[in-house]
């Protein structure tokens, strides 16, 4: 029987991935720094879609927008805090989440999926 050479599979490195805290911070791992240039930005605007449960962080370098929140930077990662947002969309976390995060090209902006995370009582419309 003749040996068979093994090539490993090509990996592609780790997802990007964001980290939401229950203080409304939310962090962007190295992987995600990486992809999405987030070292060029020094602020983020925030969106958040109801119908998807999924938030929208466009970077950008423009202080002066309305709404531009501050990125802060850490030796690998990414952050900026938001607790105001996650109140006005009655999302609330009892732990730190950690979500793979994706870029929309459509909208240039970062989308993180929170489809999972519980609203506070009250902000549901009642089921018949």
């Amino acid at each position: 029987m003749a040996f068979e050479r093994f090539i490993p599979p090509q990996t592609v490195g780790p997802k990007p991935r964001a980290t939401i805290r229950p203080s409304g911070l939310i962090s962007f791992d190295a992987s995600a720094v990486e992809k999405f240039d987030l070292t060029k930005h020094s602020h983020a605007l925030l969106f958040f879609d109801k119908l998807r449960k999924c938030i929208g962080v466009k970077p950008t370098s423009n202080h002066e927008d309305e709404g531009a929140l501050p990125l802060n930077r850490r030796r690998r990662s990414v952050s900026l805090k938001a607790p105001h947002f996650f109140e006005s969309f009655a999302l609330t976390f009892e732990s730190p989440q950690r979500f793979d995060v994706d870029y929309d090209g459509k909208q240039e902006m970062i989308t993180i999926d929170v489809k999972a995370v519980r609203r506070r009582r009250g902000r549901r419309p009642k089921s018949a």
